[in-house]
């Protein structure tokens, strides 16, 4: 008995064909968005380590800070604190020098500048250096729409920069401010205020 092989008509392979062609669309489509979030969440989680850094950072320096003025190559002496509305410069103790193997300080001059939509960390090899102009830079943050720096007053006053003589001719002369508030614009986040501390302030006063 003959048996006849029947095989797929043309209309048969052609259903088939747009079944797979839909098929392979939603598939890809699906795979393109499951990537595409992926890298979005990746993305904000790498921002989120960098914010969590810069904080990190500028605690641990702000914490340290202590009221020692340096003395560059001219012998001019800078105060112990500078600040203006978009930098800060003061000098931290804390420097790391186990058994004082190392011919130098444990005490460092940083400052922290806003410019050019990022946030950077300066600081100096050496505390009173003729070599001012010798700087390591390290940028924090990036993609920062605003980013602007003020002082806390012990008498709770907000100011836009810090001197010495910031504070009025009846008021006891103060070296350092209670506090420093970092006020950022995250292209990607929108604003932030961040408020640091400075203990040596608190205890002076």
């Amino acid at each position: 008995m003959n048996i006849k092989t029947r095989g797929f008509t043309l209309i048969e392979i052609l259903i088939a064909l747009a079944v797979f062609a839909i098929l392979a669309t939603i598939t890809s489509s699906a795979m393109y968005h499951a990537f595409n979030t992926r890298a979005r969440v990746t993305k904000q989680a790498d921002r989120l380590n960098t914010l969590q850094l810069a904080i990190t950072m500028i605690g641990r320096d702000v914490q340290q800070t202590i009221e020692r003025s340096i003395v560059s190559g001219d012998m001019h002496v800078s105060p112990a604190f500078v600040g203006e509305s978009n930098y800060v410069e003061f000098t931290r103790s804390g420097v790391v020098n186990p058994n004082s193997l190392a011919q130098r300080s444990t005490l460092k001059r940083v400052a922290f500048l806003c410019g050019g939509g990022k946030l950077i960390r300066r600081s100096w090899q050496q505390l009173d250096t003729p070599a001012r102009k010798q700087v390591q830079d390290r940028i924090l943050l990036t993609d920062l729409d605003e980013c602007s720096i003020a002082y806390l007053a012990h008498n709770r006053q907000i100011l836009s920069e810090w001197r010495e003589n910031a504070v009025q001719e009846d008021q006891k002369k103060e070296t350092l401010p209670s506090a420093i508030q970092f006020t950022l614009t995250l292209h990607d986040w929108g604003n932030m205020s961040l408020l640091f501390i400075i203990p040596e302030a608190l205890y002076a006063g």
